[in-house]
């Protein structure tokens, strides 16, 4: 199967094992994951891929961003599954963690996929604080 937003929302849905409040914005999916603190979790998709990715904090409260910086290339590996990177948001920077999938996984690598991003944006949010 290839996935579509609106085939994946409705699995979501559906979906016994997943405890999230889903909506469809535009040509997106909000997910709202109550078992993590209600971490928000957004997905999109191109032609080729599934992205899922969620906003950790925005770069300006960060006092040492190149030592912050440093410090996440250094863990990266220490992240399955997901990256994190700085991208725009209302003209502001912000430090997200994201994560990419084909179109074609089944829906359990895709909840695996949510369920981790969740896991490590939880723990970037740790490292972040610390710095």
């Amino acid at each position: 199967m290839t996935w579509t937003i609106v085939a994946l929302e409705a699995a979501l849905k559906q979906d016994n094992y997943c405890n999230y409040s889903v909506s469809h914005i535009q040509n997106a999916l909000k997910l709202t994951l109550k078992q993590h603190g209600d971490l928000v979790v957004h997905i999109s998709m191109t032609s080729k891929q599934i992205f899922i990715e969620t906003v950790i904090c925005p770069v300006e409260n960060i006092q040492d961003v190149n030592k912050l910086n440093y410090r996440l290339l250094r863990i990266q590996k220490l992240l399955p599954l997901s990256s994190v990177g700085i991208s725009i948001i209302n003209h502001k920077d912000y430090y997200l963690a994201f994560g990419a999938l084909s179109l074609a996984s089944s829906l359990a690598d895709i909840v695996l996929e949510i369920e981790t991003l969740a896991e490590n944006a939880l723990e970037l949010a740790e490292i972040i604080a610390e710095s």
